[in-house]
């Protein structure tokens, strides 16, 4: 199995798991056909959009609020998003992404 397959393989699974949509809005496509095209190997020349599904969800950042790795889309939504709601812990971790060098960071 060579690297692009195995990117495959997390591509489809990364769209079973959160919808054809979301993966589209994640990675910056503009069209959920683009994802269902590349799942079924209708899409022309997948390369561009798998890597860019590479550096959003297999490239890794390593959060120093909480000393583990995450993936750069869940860095990415969590320093950019709202203030949360929900509970203290939210809260710290939401105002440690303020100040944190990887804040905002997508890797375009």
């Amino acid at each position: 199995m060579s690297d692009s397959d195995d990117v495959l393989t997390l591509f489809k699974k990364k769209r079973d798991e959160i919808g054809a949509v979301e993966l589209a809005k994640a990675i910056g496509v503009k069209n959920s056909s683009t994802i269902r095209m590349i799942c079924t190997g209708r899409y022309p020349n997948p390369a561009h959009v798998l890597k860019r599904f590479a550096e959003v969800f297999i490239d890794v950042v390593h959060c120093p609020h909480v000393d583990r790795d995450l993936e750069r889309a869940d860095c990415f939504n969590r320093s950019s998003g709202p203030r949360p709601f929900g509970g203290k812990s939210k809260q710290d971790w939401w105002d440690a992404c303020q100040t944190c060098p990887h804040k905002g960071v997508r890797h375009d």
